[in-house]
């Protein structure tokens, strides 16, 4: 009889395929679960040898991460599973091992191998399926308490096999600051945040924040696998100066795209003084409180290995309610109501690539390549009590081209209306364009253009389309201009330095050029072409939980500079580079 490999072989396993797959040194001393599982005898096992792994590793010089550590494994039945848990902090990197990182290990208590097992698509007794461990790593490294997760083989036998399943703990229990520098004013914001309570992947989040509109005291709790299941949970519930938010989701999703049904419930009420501005000026304010309720359920009709399809059925509540407030000089946009049964499409291209230096710094990134598509139309009657007969419509289609592995080439629709038959004060719809191109120089020196063109029909004034800072022209104030058309395009030179600052923070540099501009009202005026050029730094945590990457502008305005300031600075987080 044998019993599970120990640490030895883990870890040095892990070491080379975590610095092919991200780019980082994090060999850390790993913490594995101790099941003392006492597996059958089979002669014909022997262990993956790590320098086998090393050439089926193939890490391409500019952009993408390719493995085939499982190549002629399909079909093996998996024997065992060992779950395999690196520290945040590397006591074998000599940057690492001080006692201040050591001290925030002993601190800090990893996931639980039982969290983990709950979100594999495959079980210990099945044969080995390549896509749904490929899916599952792809689950892994979504979680914002794990800065990395990999699947490896252990051992390998004539017939079976033992997986080892690797994560990286993130730093989870943190005061959050933040400060945001826009035109409008200076948001910041204060919060205790435990995304990671005693390794349960339940995260809670008690924050004040503060800016130009409100200021708000919020509670947040989420799980995206509450009980070790696969059913989502968020609770939002904030005390603001000018009411009250609530939200509560608790869905089973489509947990991936194997999953065959998915079902859920959301309400949100969500009220806050919404300000207008214009030209570097408020002309407008009111309390705008939106109500959104929704209950749905759906059915995946067709499960292949290159494509799923997905149907959907719902109910939806939207609302939209208007009030004055003592700054309000205009006239308020009308309520509306919207009260519809729903049907869904999906269509989900299974391709996958794993890439780095494309929207986060140093880090591994799941693209999904190929063409995605989601359209819902919904219809209701006065029966519902709506105002008016209503046709409810939403949509979004994306499709990403990998070209040579230099190239990423990116186009999408989105489509958002309501048509009442007959009210068309109320009736609004946005249809919007981009296209995004990412040209991989070498592994640290990139292009990306990105245009963005956005078109819109009777839209009320909250609605209305708005370039400025935030919007993608960072040498102009919040909302500048304002219409039922924009377009912005830009041009960024981008630099993914391997600078590490104590081993916590990772740095990007950018130099830019945007253009654009927002027109079609007439009581706005003329609008002249804006742009600008500028510099930024980027900086994104490689031990705190993957997610938003901290942007720093400076930016010049090169036309329509009449009355701005010479230099506009910017500071806030995104999602992307």
């Amino acid at each position: 009889m044998m019993k599970a490999p120990g640490k030895g072989l883990l870890k040095k396993t892990g070491c080379w395929f975590w610095g092919a797959l991200a780019s980082v040194s994090v060999c850390a001393v790993a913490e594995t679960e101790s099941d003392n599982t006492v597996m059958e005898e089979d002669a014909s096992c022997v262990p993956y040898q790590a320098n086998k792994s090393k050439t089926l590793a193939i890490t391409d010089a500019h952009a993408r991460v390719e493995t085939n550590v499982f190549e002629g494994m399909q079909g093996k039945r998996i024997r065992h599973i060992q779950y395999n848990t690196l520290s945040i902090f590397d006591k074998d990197d000599p940057r690492e091992n001080n006692s201040l990182y050591l001290f925030l290990n002993k601190l800090h208590i990893n996931t639980r191998p039982h969290v983990i097992r709950a979100q594999l698509l495959f079980s210990e007794g099945e044969a080995f399926d390549l896509p749904r461990v490929q899916e599952s790593e792809r689950i892994l490294r979504k979680r914002p308490y794990l800065t990395n997760a990999y699947i490896l083989p252990l051992n390998v036998c004539d017939d079976q096999l033992d997986v080892l399943v690797v994560t990286q703990d993130a730093w989870a229990l943190e005061p959050q600051f933040s400060v945001s520098k826009e035109s409008e004013g200076t948001k910041s914001g204060f919060a205790i945040s435990d995304g990671n309570i005693l390794g349960s992947g339940n995260s809670l989040t008690v924050g004040y924040e503060e800016n130009a509109q409100r200021n708000l005291v919020n509670y947040d709790f989420r799980n995206p696998h509450i009980f070790n299941s696969q059913i989502a949970v968020k609770l939002y519930y904030a005390d603001t100066s000018d009411g009250r938010d609530t939200i509560v989701d608790v869905s089973h999703p489509f947990y991936s795209l194997q999953s065959p049904w998915a079902a859920g419930f959301y309400t949100q009420d969500v009220t806050q003084e919404q300000k207008i501005r214009h030209m570097d000026e408020n002309i407008n304010e009111f309390q705008h409180q939106a109500m959104n309720n929704r209950v749905y359920f759906g059915l995946a009709t067709d499960i292949t290995d290159t494509h799923t399809q997905r149907w959907l059925v719902g109910v939806s509540n939207e609302e939209d309610n208007f009030y004055s407030t003592s700054d309000t000089t205009q006239p308020l946009p009308l309520q509306r109501k919207a009260v519809y049964p729903w049907v869904e499409y999906q269509y989900l291209e299974n391709r996958f690539g794993v890439f780095k230096n494309v929207n986060q710094i140093q880090r591994p990134e799941d693209i999904a390549l190929g063409q995605n598509l989601a359209f819902r139309l919904g219809y209701g009657g006065t029966a519902f009590d709506n105002t008016d007969d209503v046709v409810r419509y939403i949509g979004n289609y994306t499709n990403i081209i990998e070209v040579d592995k230099h190239h990423i080439l990116e186009a999408g629709v989105t489509i958002d209306g309501r048509h009442y038959l007959n009210l068309d004060s109320i009736s609004t719809a946005i249809i919007g364009f981009n296209v995004n191109y990412n040209y991989f120089q070498d592994e640290k020196r990139r292009w990306y253009l990105g245009l963005r063109y956005d078109i819109g029909q009777d839209l009320a004034q909250h609605e209305e389309l708005t370039v400025g800072d935030i919007t993608g022209l960072r040498g102009y104030p919040t909302d500048f201009q304002r219409g039922n058309e924009r377009y912005v395009f830009t041009i960024e030179r981008r630099y993914f330095s391997d600078l590490h600052i104590f081993n916590l923070m990772r740095v990007g540099t950018v130099v830019f050029f945007d253009m654009g501009k927002a027109w079609g009202i007439d009581e706005y005026g003329y609008s002249p072409l804006l742009s600008n050029v500028g510099v930024g730094l980027r900086f994104s945590s490689s031990k705190v939980r993957i997610g938003n990457v901290v942007h720093v502008d400076l930016a010049t305005p090169t036309s329509a500079r009449a009355g701005l300031d010479k230099y506009q600075l910017t500071i806030g987080a995104q999602q992307r580079f």
